[in-house]
C-alpha cells in the first residue's frame, strides 16, 4: 500500500470514493451525499488541484493494488494562520481493520508538520464513531469540547472537538 496525492486526471476515482463515503457512512460526515452527487466535474477537479498545492488544503489517498482504499483531507480556515482541520477520513468497509486509517493519519500529520507556521491540528468526530475516536486518541488528539452537529444524514449528534499540537513525531 502507498500513500499518494492524486493528479487532477484521477478526479473520477476521488469522486467515487467520496460519494461512497457519504452514502455508506452519512453519520460520519457533515456533508450530504445528495448535495455532493450534484457537484459538477469541475468541483471535483478543483478539490484535487487545491489538495495537491498543499498550501492551505491537503488530500492524501491510500492506494493498494491499483485501487483507492482510503482518504484523508485537511484545510486551514481563511482566518487561521497556525491551525489546520482534519476532515474526510474514510476507509471502505471491506478494507477496514488493516491499519489504513492510521497510515493515512500518520501521513497527514507528517505533511502538516512540514509547514512551519502550523502549530496545531483539530478535528471533530461523532462521539459514537468509537473506532475513529480510538484512532484519534492513538495519535494524541485530546478532547477539548463537545457540540451538537447536524450530520449528512440529517440527524444531530454530539461531536467531540479534538486537537493536538504540531509537529508530529513518530
Amino acid at each position: 500500500m502507498e500513500i499518494v496525492k492524486l493528479p487532477v486526471e484521477s478526479w473520477q476515482e476521488y469522486k467515487a470514493l467520496r460519494l461512497r463515503a457519504l452514502k455508506e457512512d452519512p453519520q460520519a460526515f457533515g456533508a450530504s451525499y445528495q448535495k455532493n452527487v450534484e457537484y459538477p466535474d469541475e468541483e471535483w477537479k478543483r478539490r484535487l488541484v487545491n489538495g495537491l498545492g498543499g498550501d492551505r488544503n491537503w488530500l492524501l489517498f491510500a492506494r493498494e493494488n491499483g485501487k483507492l482504499v482510503g482518504m484523508i483531507g485537511a484545510f486551514m480556515e481563511e482566518d487561521s494562520e497556525d491551525t489546520a482541520t482534519i476532515i474526510s477520513v474514510y476507509v471502505p468497509k471491506e478494507d477496514r481493520g488493516k491499519g489504513i486509517s492510521a497510515i493515512l493519519m500518520q501521513g497527514m500529520l507528517k505533511e502538516l508538520s512540514a509547514k512551519p507556521n502550523l502549530k496545531k491540528v483539530n478535528l471533530t468526530v461523532n462521539k459514537d464513531m468509537i473506532p475513529a475516536v480510538g484512532l484519534y486518541n492513538k495519535f494524541d488528539f485530546i478532547e477539548v469540547g463537545i457540540q451538537p452537529y447536524k450530520m449528512g444524514d440529517g440527524n444531530t449528534v454530539d461531536e467531540l472537538m479534538m486537537e493536538r499540537r504540531l509537529p508530529f513525531r513518530q
